[in-house]
């Protein structure tokens, strides 16, 4: 039985359309790129430039890092909507309901850095 060209030329197009070609972006993630990645780096490792362009300890930029791992998530979830030094405040610009799932992806980030994950 033969296809009609006509749908396999669709197919064809479909599948080589750049919105087929990538997966769609969770949300969560965007946002991390949007208001996390340029100083906290797409992993959650810091980034080194930004820490100098801001004037802070690279190390603090790292979600990682030992010291951190006392943190609470109550203070982090502080940290993230009301800022702390030279980290900005994010409550203006986050919905309530994306705090615990940029919380979430920041905390699995951490125990992926320390080796929990």
């Amino acid at each position: 039985m033969k296809t009609p060209r006509l749908s396999l030329l669709a197919a064809l197009s479909f599948l080589l359309s750049p919105r087929a070609a990538l997966p769609a972006e969770p949300k969560i993630e965007r946002l991390w790129k949007v208001h996390c990645t340029s100083c906290h780096g797409a992993d959650g490792r810091g980034n080194a430039d930004m820490a100098k362009e801001v004037g802070v300890d690279a190390k603090l930029l790292n979600l990682g890092r030992p010291e951190a791992a006392g943190i609470t998530r109550d203070q982090k979830r502080e940290r993230l909507l009301k800022g702390k030094e030279k980290m900005p405040a994010y409550e203006p610009k986050l919905k309530p309901e994306q705090v615990e799932p940029l919380l979430d992806l920041s905390i699995e980030l951490a125990e992926a850095i320390r080796g929990k994950k």
